[in-house]
């Protein structure tokens, strides 16, 4: 790790401007172009306009996924993993890369992303993310560092989850990869650190906080805060209630 130094209060000042600067130019060409298409076809009948409206939104959502792409394999690069100084110039290209994913989340096309498959499938993987298509995200569930999750199929991640390939410690942050096997569930709530393994078929549940460098193996439930494993019980079958019982419950 590079040698360190306070992290100045302007270095956060300028990412934030300089975020709402490319974040504005990225609204202006998205709209610009479904808005002068519209135009060029002379639509003028209501329906046409209300069609031409819908699919100039999906238009628009589309244009904004691909530059936030086009701008993250273009001119940000791979991020690297490991442990930084946040005035190093590492721990600038993941700066870089979190905020193109901050524009996408808090962008009036965030829902229309997350919760249409195929936009959901180009954008993630776009960005860098490991997972076939089969992967389901609940409302307000976020991926900070999508190109750092590696993910098999039928995974379900709930609503307002959180799977963050970074930690940040005072003016150090810590990039690494989460690995997620097949048909996972990630309750409702919960967070997931980087350096996270889990296995097949595993369950975090709502509300939990699995911390960094943990490995959960295949089948086993975790739940908590911090996450812990929860060893595995067998419910007795319940008996049948009698014929007489039935008779007296009504």
């Amino acid at each position: 790790m590079a040698k360190s130094g306070k992290t100045p209060a302007y270095l956060f000042f300028l990412a934030d401007f300089s975020t709402l600067l490319l974040e504005g130019g990225l609204y202006f060409v998205s709209f610009a172009a479904p808005i002068y298409a519209i135009q060029a076809l002379g639509v003028t009948h209501p329906l046409a306009l209300l069609f031409a409206a819908i699919v100039g939104w999906l238009g628009a959502a589309i244009v904004f996924m691909g530059l936030l792409v086009f701008l993250k394999r273009t001119i940000v690069g791979d991020v690297p993993y490991g442990r930084f100084y946040l005035t190093s110039p590492k721990a600038y290209r993941w700066i870089a890369a979190d905020r193109l994913v901050k524009i996408m989340i808090r962008s009036p096309f965030r829902n229309l992303i997350n919760e249409t498959g195929f936009l959901r499938y180009l954008f993630y993987r776009g960005m860098g993310a490991q997972f076939p298509a089969t992967f389901l995200m609940g409302n307000g569930a976020k991926l900070p560092e999508p190109w750092a999750i590696t993910m098999g199929s039928h995974v379900h991640i709930g609503d307002e989850a959180v799977l963050a390939g970074h930690k940040v410690e005072g003016n150090v942050v810590t990039l690494d990869r989460i690995e997620i096997g097949d048909n996972v569930l990630i309750g409702a709530r919960a967070i997931v650190f980087p350096g996270v393994t889990i296995g097949n078929g595993a369950i975090v549940g709502a509300n939990s906080v699995v911390t960094r460098g943990t490995t959960i193996g295949p089948g086993e439930i975790w739940s908590g805060n911090p996450a812990r494993k929860i060893e595995r019980f067998r419910l007795a079958p319940a008996a049948m209630p009698s014929t007489k019982a039935r008779a007296e419950a009504g």
